[in-house]
């Protein structure tokens, strides 16, 4: 088990303290932290100012803009141009910024794309899961994720939460920051699938009739978790299926067995989004997803993410920092 992310949300706006905390993390050890993360206030005006104020430390990357979809989404592009470190994000919470979401959407070129995500919810979300995560608090604060898929196959999820919890607090204490509580959700990084583990308890291959099912009692299986060791949840905090980061996610599209349509079902029953996904470049489409998008997200009342990853209808698609991602099948 390691800490995905060790995340702080930085709103003091101060200079020194900044240069404070990445220098604390730099003596973080690589063996129980896998990214360090800096999460910035959502809606800054000036923007700019915040960005050359960021030291320039090798390891660590910046969620740095976060905007809501009435601005112009143009300026995400502009200031995520600049360093490949940082991070942003569009709130999408007015269904008649829709069509102006998936437009933008349909610009990206698919590297930018992995770095700009789009969250349909009320406000802006705290959570150390980027690009979405932004620092809509009042205080410098600290929060972890973890990847803990093989301990939550093993019956080992509440010794490896337990873990978490306890290390965060310990090391904002240290930082002088306050501890906000873990993102809890169950999310892949390549052979260690949350696709693998829907298919054991299911005893089926992706996608099949009852996995609504089984994906709802993983999210019920976390909930428990979190409720019986009191951890102070945030974010998400719920099962991911980020396609391009799961080996199975990205076999079974590959084969045809998990299509578009499919995985959308699949985040009706508290998967946090459409994440991580090759889809043709064809703008009509983009727009249904964003429409279904946000029927989904006003009936499960959670927040509700979308990376979408614009590819050209080749049947797979090469990134720098992932490699050849498989094109999902519409129907």
């Amino acid at each position: 088990m390691k800490l995905r992310a060790l995340t702080i949300f930085f709103v003091s706006g101060s200079t020194d303290n900044l240069v404070k905390y990445v220098q604390y993390f730099q003596q973080v050890k690589e063996e129980i932290v896998w990214t360090k993360r800096v999460a910035f206030p959502p809606e800054v005006e000036s923007v700019d100012k915040w960005v050359s104020q960021i030291p320039s430390v090798q390891g660590i990357i910046y969620s740095v803009i976060h905007l809501k979809a009435k601005n112009k989404l143009e300026k995400i592009v502009d200031t995520l141009s600049t360093d490949k470190s940082f991070y942003g994000s569009v709130l999408l919470n007015d269904p008649k910024y829709a069509e102006d979401v998936a437009k933008f959407i349909y610009s990206l070129d698919p590297e930018m794309a992995t770095r700009i995500a789009v969250l349909i919810n009320d406000d802006f979300l705290t959570t150390p899961y980027f690009p979405v995560g932004s620092a809509n608090t009042i205080n410098d604060s600290l929060s972890s994720s973890l990847i803990y898929v093989k301990e939550f196959s093993d019956d080992r999820a509440e010794r490896a939460l337990a873990f978490a919890d306890e290390f965060t607090k310990k090391t904002g204490k240290e930082m002088g920051l306050r501890y906000l509580g873990i993102d809890a959700s169950l999310s892949p990084w390549m052979e260690e699938s949350v696709g693998k583990i829907i298919e054991d308890v299911s005893g089926e291959k992706l996608f099949s009739l009852g996995h609504l099912s089984t994906v709802s009692s993983l999210n019920r299986k976390i909930f428990d978790l979190v409720w019986k060791l009191k951890v102070t949840p945030i974010g998400f905090s719920e099962v991911m299926l980020p396609v391009a980061e799961d080996n199975v996610l990205m076999e079974r599209v590959r084969e045809g067995f998990l299509k578009l349509s499919q995985l959308m079902a699949l985040t009706s029953v508290c998967v946090a989004g459409l994440d991580m996904v090759a889809v043709n470049r064809d703008l009509e489409l983009y727009k249904k997803i964003i429409k279904d998008s946000i029927a989904i997200q006003f009936t499960k009342r959670r927040p509700y993410g979308i990376r979408i990853i614009p590819s050209s209808g080749e049947g797979e698609i090469y990134l720098k920092e992932y490699g050849k991602i498989p094109e999902i099948k519409i129907i």
